[in-house]
């Protein structure tokens, strides 16, 4: 793990102060950065910004249902003679809701991850994988290890 962290940070420094991640393409940060970690082709950079908009659009129905179905549970909780049954529908309903929109998120990344060169899976991989440590991180700062 510890070749991991230092091919990632060495990565990322090497990415950001490149000429490329300076240049300013009107994208959004996020989608530059991704976009110069994994060496997007112009090709594959629209292919994302495809992607992320497909995705967003499939969520938007999925993502207000599950507003209104939470918001419904919590008036159902809210009664003083709530009813079990239909508790338990809106807990299966709301449940559902959050796999399909997990499911959607994940094709979405697949197929965009079936895009890519042998190369940049391998970046891709190793940004997953210093998203797993990630969480660790403000406790060693808090502890002065970084």
């Amino acid at each position: 793990m510890r070749n991991t962290g230092l091919v990632v940070t060495s990565l990322l420094l090497f990415t950001l102060h490149s000429p490329i991640a300076r240049a300013d393409e009107g994208l959004p940060a996020p989608i530059t950065l991704v976009t110069n970690v994994l060496q997007l082709s112009p090709d594959q950079a629209n292919a994302l910004i495809t992607m992320i908009q497909a995705r967003e659009a499939a969520l938007q129905p999925i993502a207000m249902k599950l507003q209104t179905d939470q918001q419904a549970l919590s008036d159902l909780l809210e009664s003083p003679s709530a009813d079990p049954a239909a508790i338990g529908s809106l807990l299966i309903e709301i449940h559902s809701g959050q796999k399909q929109a997990t499911a959607l998120a994940r094709d979405g990344a697949a197929a965009f991850e079936g895009g890519l060169s042998p190369e940049q899976r391998d970046r891709l991989q190793l940004m997953r994988q210093a998203a797993q440590v990630e969480p660790a991180i403000p406790a060693f700062r808090a502890v002065g290890l970084l």
